[in-house]
């Protein structure tokens, strides 16, 4: 196995994981959402005080749709279902090594990351600090990292294979 297809497994391999972490992430906050719906005294380990809280984030009108779905649409929905879909489908992705799927999965990272920087603003404007909100910014900044570095691979080895089958 040549160096390159080592370094694009371990590339692989920590992006699923980088997967895993933020789908137990987004279920943890399914999980605290579903808990204080049914249970006002509900308390979650992530509620720490006043001004760090996780469900005072999920309980505000941004903590589904993202504050900007209507209610009346079907795509309105906790957050944390966008974010166990993003995680699984990325991590479904990344199984593949092909450019155009690589491409994909960095395009998916930046939208994140963009998404990231919106909800950053609002627990801002909401003047509270989301533990669970920040980790999953953690998250999809690492997979961002993790998938350009691939996709850098996966170029420089097409390149590669290129020259060689030019020869």
């Amino acid at each position: 196995m040549t160096t390159i297809k080592k370094s694009i497994r371990k590339l692989n391999t920590a992006i699923i994981t980088t997967c895993i972490v933020g789908f137990a992430v987004s279920y943890y906050a399914y999980y605290v959402e579903l808990a204080k719906e049914e249970d006002d005294l509900y308390e979650a380990v992530c509620d720490i005080s006043e001004h760090v809280s996780c469900t005072k984030a999920f309980s505000s009108e941004y903590g589904k749709g993202f504050g900007i779905i209507p209610e009346t649409s079907l795509l309105y929905a906790p957050n944390s279902i966008y974010g166990l879909t993003f995680y699984l489908l990325v991590a479904i992705l990344s199984i593949s090594n092909k450019y155009v799927t690589s491409a994909l999965v960095v395009t998916l990272g930046i939208c994140a990351n963009l998404g990231t920087l919106y909800l950053a603003y609002i627990l801002y404007k909401l003047s509270n600090i989301c533990v669970v909100c920040v980790s999953l910014y953690v998250v999809n900044a690492i997979l961002l990292i993790l998938a350009v570095k691939k996709q850098r691979k996966l170029y420089r080895n097409n390149g590669t294979n290129k020259k060689k089958k030019s020869k």
